[in-house]
């Protein structure tokens, strides 16, 4: 149960007169038989106003309320009660309203932080959990933030009982066990032999060579699995505005692993002489003084790949002779801040990717992601030859959007949730050792989580359409078929054999790649030698 406390502070524009006061009761007692009232099902639901004073030109009111009527929207209710009485006999005029700590009172005991917005101090009292709010303005009651800061607390709520976790992990297929053909670190072979030069934290540069092993991956990805499907290439912008990153979730999910950006602050140049001068005598970048000419963030470099998909059918209405709506896109990198799990190509900060995106009724979303499903394990286990993995994993994004209610006991995967598909890496250890299996795919039905913001409208006014997702790393791909096949095309299976052509030749510069590492290079040169010439 929750109770809310408050007082509403009404600054008028000249002193309420004495005839005008001695009314009061009578305006009090209908605010609190009727006005306070509206909505709720009972007294303990609505708000009553349970003490007044008047003091020159203020109106100070005491409020009590219950969970439909809450003291905020008993704030406003007032105003818009008293304001036409005021100004219509009296012209005294409304000039602004002030909600002096109001207090939001819960049943038992809560982890709730006093880091939350707009929270100034927390208490418990006799079971239960007193919040202590700021003093809220007009525009700040309008908003509502109340309303807010009691979806976080129950959505904070929900997370605690979740375990902590983002998502719930469960086995749900397999591959049989397949004996590598390799116990090597792929990554550090295309490190020694100069395929892949460092660039910065998470970034690496790929030269002719990989690029092209790369590209055929996903070039048999795409023939094999999403055009057979009907998917067709779009390109989707890798630079996403905030706005759209609140409405699907990402600004207040995953800012710590996003990577923003920003414009500068104006287009003259003149601007940015101090700027200029700096570096010119420095002969550094003094990184700090850079937010000077920059403005705050405004995007956030591409995270999810496919935000920009929910956002071109928004507040529009699709005709059912369009539905389902299949898109992929593969035109530029994603980042996500990974800081301490980096490593090799494995974890990256800039990577890319084959998002696959659908739109349509919930039947079709779920047949278009069955028949996905059923192309990705011939993929993996007939073409690509992996031992692999699936596992149902039942995002908490998904539990707070009101698409799962719970996790049940049993798996039901034609309801919005996540398949993960997970490659083992033999050259890390024992495949019977979770740590030792690297994600190199997924895919989701989201349910409504995103038609739903964006107002993606279906042609029967009824009619609710759901979307789907699935996004696989191209160099994860790699990382996970290298790790098990190795580089002797002699080890790689029948098709992906027939479709990889030889790679380019490899750059060498006198010191690069390491001479050291110069007959490591002639040997996986000689190994791709069997590879056809393009």
């Amino acid at each position: 149960m929750v109770k809310f406390f408050g007082e509403a502070i009404y600054v008028l524009s000249s002193k309420i007169p004495e005839d005008v006061q001695k009314d009061f009761q009578n305006i009090i007692k209908e605010l609190n038989e009727e006005i306070l009232l509206r909505g709720a099902k009972s007294k303990e639901e609505g708000a009553q106003i349970t003490d007044y004073t008047i003091e020159d030109n203020k109106l100070i009111i005491r409020i009590t309320s219950g969970k439909r009527v809450r003291v905020h929207h008993a704030v406003l209710r007032i105003k818009n009660y008293i304001q036409p009485i005021l100004g219509r006999k009296f012209k005294i005029g409304l000039r602004s309203i002030e909600l002096r700590e109001p207090k939001i009172i819960i049943e038992g005991s809560h982890r709730i932080t006093s880091k939350l917005p707009f929270v100034k101090a927390i208490k418990e009292e006799n079971g239960k959990t007193i919040v202590i709010l700021n003093d809220l303005s007009e525009s700040e009651i309008k908003k509502p933030i109340i309303d807010r800061l009691i979806h976080l607390i129950e959505y904070k709520e929900e997370k605690e009982k979740w375990g902590g976790k983002v998502e719930h992990w469960r086995e749900i297929k397999r591959s049989p066990k397949k004996e590598p053909k390799y116990s090597g670190d792929p990554s550090d072979v295309l490190i020694k032999i100069g395929w892949i030069k460092h660039f910065y934290v998470g970034q690496w540069l790929y030269t002719p060579p990989i690029t092209h092993l790369i590209r055929k991956f996903q070039e048999a990805f795409i023939d094999i699995v999403l055009r057979p499907l009907g998917f067709i290439e779009a390109i989707y912008p890798k630079m996403v505005p905030l706005e759209v990153g609140l409405k699907t979730g990402h600004i207040k999910g995953t800012p710590h692993q996003m990577i923003f950006a920003s414009q500068p602050i104006s287009y003259n140049p003149e601007d940015f002489e101090e700027w200029n001068d700096l570096v010119t005598v420095l002969n550094s970048v003094p990184k700090d003084r850079l937010k000077d000419f920059v403005k705050s963030p405004e995007y956030f470099n591409c995270f999810a790949q496919c935000e920009p998909f929910y956002w071109f059918f928004g507040d529009e209405i699709i005709k059912i002779s369009e539905l389902p709506i299949k898109w992929f896109d593969r035109s530029g990198p994603s980042f996500r801040w990974e800081s301490g799990g980096i490593r090799g190509l494995e974890r990256l900060v800039e990577f890319h990717r084959i998002e696959v995106t659908w739109l349509g009724e919930p039947d079709q979303v779920v047949e278009i992601r069955n028949k996905l499903l059923e192309k990705y394990e011939y993929f993996m286990d007939k073409v690509l030859d992996l031992e692999w993995r699936w596992a149902w994993v039942t995002p908490f994004y998904l539990v707070h959007a009101g698409e799962i209610e719970k996790e049940e006991s049993t798996i039901d995967i034609n309801k919005p949730g996540t398949i993960d598909f997970e490659a083992w890496l033999p050259y890390r250890g024992e495949r019977e050792d979770n740590k030792n299996w690297l994600e190199i795919g997924n895919i989701s039905i989201h349910g409504s989580k995103y038609t739903g913001p964006f107002r993606i409208k279906h042609q029967k006014k009824n009619q609710i359409l759901w979307t789907g997702c699935s996004g696989f790393g191209v160099q994860r791909w790699l990382i996970a078929f290298l790790s098990q096949k190795g580089f002797d095309p002699d080890n790689w299976p029948k098709e992906i054999r027939e479709r990889i052509t030889r790679p380019p030749k490899s750059f060498r510069a006198i010191t690069y790649p390491n001479p050291e590492n110069q007959d490591l290079l002639e040997k996986i040169e000689k190994l791709m030698s069997k590879l056809e010439a393009m």
